[in-house]
């Protein structure tokens, strides 16, 4: 095969800068060990607290000092979320093995000790919900969605609807109703009583990573979703009508509203949280978390800050500015 000059030099110029990535990846591996990714961090019904999970496992720190407080075993390796019951007694963990298995494991908050195993998804569990303190509904990458009863740990419902795996789902206020998003790139709308899917939301052009419900009941609900397609879209899912939407120059991985519905905090493959403001969708602030990717995030119910986690175990408590009107 001929290969002309001007290819020649950009393949050497190439793999020049590979030779010289992999050195400094060498270099940086042999003066500290990498810790795996944090996934999924949720804060203790106390505020005092957070949970961090990661293929290490489960951790406690102590806020906002983030100091370790206890670890916590668990029979997943690969943890993707976190949730707390609505009246803080269970933290429920999601995770399981790729093209295997998924699994939620339930802990006694008081004891930190596993109550019970929820088992039936046939690939990793991505997310979880909790209806009241005795349903769970669970996402998977096996394209399914189930409603699961605590009694007894079985499922009473299993939604189908989406052609891929299912990334992310959120309960609406009224409980009734279940938003759901996926690899497909569509948002799915579920009433909870008859299992039906009502509404598709399909604006998003690439797969959808997580949706966030804004805090407060007046008015129609209205949700956030993050999607690779480099977009915060914001919907009205009751009427199946996206409001408005932010561009961003980097794809979008985590998303939360501050506690008081004001803004949304997005946290991006850039290390960065983003800062939008819901009515103008202008990105009001920029701020630099972590090195690398950012996975997630969570807002602390009332101090004014957020946690964001990200690549080789990295946590960043943020103070949140409060922008000017």
């Amino acid at each position: 095969m001929n290969v002309r000059p001007r290819c020649l030099t950009a393949l050497a110029r190439f793999t020049a800068r590979l030779f010289i990535a992999t050195l400094v990846a060498l270099v940086h591996l042999d003066v500290a060990a990498v810790e795996p990714s944090v996934t999924a961090v949720a804060f203790t019904p106390d505020g005092e607290s957070v949970v961090v999970g990661s293929q290490a496992g489960l951790t406690v720190l102590s806020w906002p000092e983030l100091k370790p407080k206890k670890k916590i075993d668990t029979q997943i390796v690969n943890i993707h979320d976190l949730a707390f019951s609505p009246n803080g007694n269970s933290l429920a963990v999601a995770g399981g093995a790729p093209a295997e298995e998924g699994l939620v494991e339930v802990f006694t908050w008081k004891t930190s000790k596993s109550s019970y195993v929820l088992k039936g998804h046939k690939d990793s569990v991505l997310a979880i919900a909790w209806r009241g303190d005795l349903s769970i509904a669970t996402a998977s990458l096996d394209h399914e969605i189930a409603v699961w009863d605590v009694g007894t740990r079985k499922p009473t419902h299993r939604l189908r609807g989406h052609s891929r795996g299912v990334a992310t789902l959120k309960f609406l206020p009224d409980q009734k109703m279940l938003v759901s998003g996926g690899l497909d790139q569509n948002l799915r709308v579920w009433n909870i009583a008859s299992a039906e899917m009502v509404k598709t939301l399909n604006n998003h052009t690439r797969e959808v990573h997580q949706l966030a419900v804004r805090p407060g009941t007046s008015g129609l609900p209205m949700i956030a979703s993050v999607s690779d397609d480099r977009t915060v879209r914001i919907w009205q899912p009751t009427i199946g009508r996206m409001v408005r939407f932010a561009q961003l120059d980097t794809q979008p991985l985590a998303v939360d509203w501050l506690a008081d519905g004001s803004y949304i905090a997005v946290a991006a493959t850039d290390g960065h949280v983003h800062l939008i403001d819901p009515n103008t969708v202008e990105i009001v602030a920029d701020l630099p978390a972590v090195d690398g990717w950012a996975y997630t995030l969570a807002v602390h119910p009332n101090d004014g800050s957020l946690l964001v986690g990200g690549q080789n175990g990295q946590l960043q408590r943020l103070v949140l500015p409060v922008p000017t009107p």
